[in-house]
């Protein structure tokens, strides 16, 4: 009986290790025989003519799209141009054109795939590093996870390391892939084909999302099997260093990967090319892939919590800039357009009738005297309560607003104004905080933050708006959604009072106890 053939799927722009790792690649395999190779050899005539210095020992078994780095697309595209090379081989093995390979890679690859509990499994991680010409690094199993999100809300990723000796005794269940080590049946390509309309950032959760939902299952192998060079490679551009126009096809790539994964929908066509082709499989939906991996991508969470980039970290002094920023901007322009009130029409007389008749009752019952008022916007609503209260400080990131209430409301001697951020600073300690339609406008990892600072703050009872809604979206500063307290990464427990105000919206009671620590 012949023996199972793999496809080794190779995309290589401008390396000169290509060539090695092809050598590498049979010398290592225990049934040479059976391996075929498919490249997209992306280059420069007369730059890079080191890359083919040494013939393949197999060269027969070696197929070849030639392409001009200047016509190259990136490297999904690449992936995908690799793949039109099959055959009709038994399995698929993608990796990266600088891989150095374990001793009977192929044998050891079929073996651990048989052992994956699964009619449809991919085997797939990270590979352990090597430095040229094949210094193997220490052999540890490698783990991916969530590492954050970026600026529009796409998954970046990392890995951890463990112990050889504690590997488990067969592969185990994975959410995430690595694009430089993927193993499979070759049907696995006929049903999810490379997608070549993505450009790179994004490629690995785009993937593995259409695989999980196409009913593939995805496992981390429990041995080392290829090696990467991590390292400073000889001096060649990378693709995006040599195409000027990689800016578009990048951002291209990204609307098309928010659209995929329900994330933001768009209905530009460049951004929509063959998308029934190259979108999610309908064998299970993206909301079982979500609650399998922890992962919430319109959320941006892990696991019910934040997981922001470093830059995106919305405690630093450029974050806090941009949210003044932001609202300053919104104050100024009359952003929401309402005649009656530049704080919106949620803050109108007439949307706050019912409100404005509950909300002192509640102030008496709830025993408040002094009321820190975290967004107070231009008092609207709120300036026919004041009076009842025997300390009123309104809090708001807009100085110009504060400086205007401070005109308007000079005359009221409980009442006084001051420019806060209610991320970052610490209110004065009170009998309540009131936060009306102010954390809907923030991303969640932001108003997470400021709940934390409204316990610090001493207060014994917090009072804000929350929607039924069950989950939460994230935002841009300015932007609004329907927030509940009660969803992740908050998880508020039910509020002990509320005032309903319509629909979805309530103005919900919170001992400090409740808040976040």
């Amino acid at each position: 009986m012949p023996p199972q053939t793999i496809f080794v799927s190779i995309a290589s722009y401008r390396d000169p290790d290509c060539q090695h790792t092809l050598r590498d690649l049979f010398a290592q395999a225990e049934r040479p025989e059976r391996v075929f190779v498919g490249i997209c050899w992306q280059f420069l005539p007369g730059e890079d003519d080191d890359c083919f210095l040494l013939e393949p020992e197999f060269p027969g078994q070696v197929r070849r799209i030639d392409v001009l780095a200047s016509q190259s697309l990136g490297a999904c595209w690449a992936r995908n141009q690799a793949q039109t090379l099959m055959r009709g081989e038994d399995y698929y093995f993608q990796i990266d054109s600088h891989t150095r390979f374990v001793a009977g890679w192929d044998t050891r690859l079929i073996e651990m795939l048989a052992g994956c509990p699964s009619a449809k499994p991919v085997l797939s991680s990270y590979p352990l590093a090597f430095t040229p010409p094949r210094q193997l690094a220490k052999d540890e199993i490698v783990s991916i996870h969530p590492k954050g999100f970026d600026t529009q809300g796409i998954l970046a990723q990392r890995s951890t390391l463990s112990a050889l000796a504690h590997a488990p005794k067969s592969p185990e269940p994975a959410a995430l892939i690595g694009a430089g080590m993927l193993f499979a049946p070759a049907a696995m390509t006929g049903e999810v084909p490379y997608d070549p309309h993505l450009y790179f950032e994004g490629e690995e959760i785009t993937l593995a999302v259409r695989l999980w939902t196409s009913g593939w299952d995805i496992f981390r192998p429990n041995a080392p099997i290829v090696y990467h060079d991590y390292g400073k490679r000889p001096a060649r551009p990378r693709h995006w260093k040599d195409q000027v126009d990689w800016g578009a096809l990048n951002e291209k790539s990204r609307r098309r990967i928010r659209h995929v994964l329900d994330i933001k929908a768009t209905t530009e066509s460049g951004a929509l090319a063959e998308i029934e082709r190259f979108g999610l499989g309908t064998q299970r939906t993206i909301a079982e892939y979500e609650s399998f991996s922890g992962l919430d991508f319109k959320g941006r969470l892990y696991q019910g919590q934040p997981l922001p980039q470093k830059e995106n970290a919305p405690d630093t002094p450029e974050q806090a800039e941009q949210r003044r920023s932001v609202f300053t901007g919104i104050w100024k322009d009359n952003f929401w357009a309402c005649p009656e009130t530049r704080s919106g029409q949620g803050s109108s007389l007439a949307e706050t009738a019912r409100l404005r008749a509950e909300f002192p009752p509640m102030l008496r019952f709830l025993g408040i005297r002094s009321l820190a008022d975290a967004g107070c916007g231009d008092l609207n609503w709120m300036k026919t309560l004041t009076e009842q209260l025997t300390f009123y400080f309104g809090f708001d990131i807009v100085p110009g607003v504060v400086e205007q209430l401070r005109a308007d409301f000079s005359a009221r001697r409980n009442c006084f104004f001051k420019a806060a951020d209610v991320v970052t600073d610490l209110l004065p300690e009170c009998d309540g905080i009131l936060s009306r339609d102010c954390l809907t406008h923030m991303p969640l990892e932001a108003a997470l933050l400021a709940l934390r600072q409204f316990r610090r703050s001493g207060a014994r009872h917090l009072l804000a708006t929350t929607h039924s809604v069950g989950r939460n979206l994230w935002v841009a500063n300015g932007g609004w959604h329907t927030l509940d307290l009660t969803a992740a990464p908050f998880r508020l427990p039910k509020p002990r009072f509320a005032i309903h105000e319509g629909g979805s919206k309530s103005l919900g009671v919170w001992a400090a106890a409740d808040l976040p620590e």
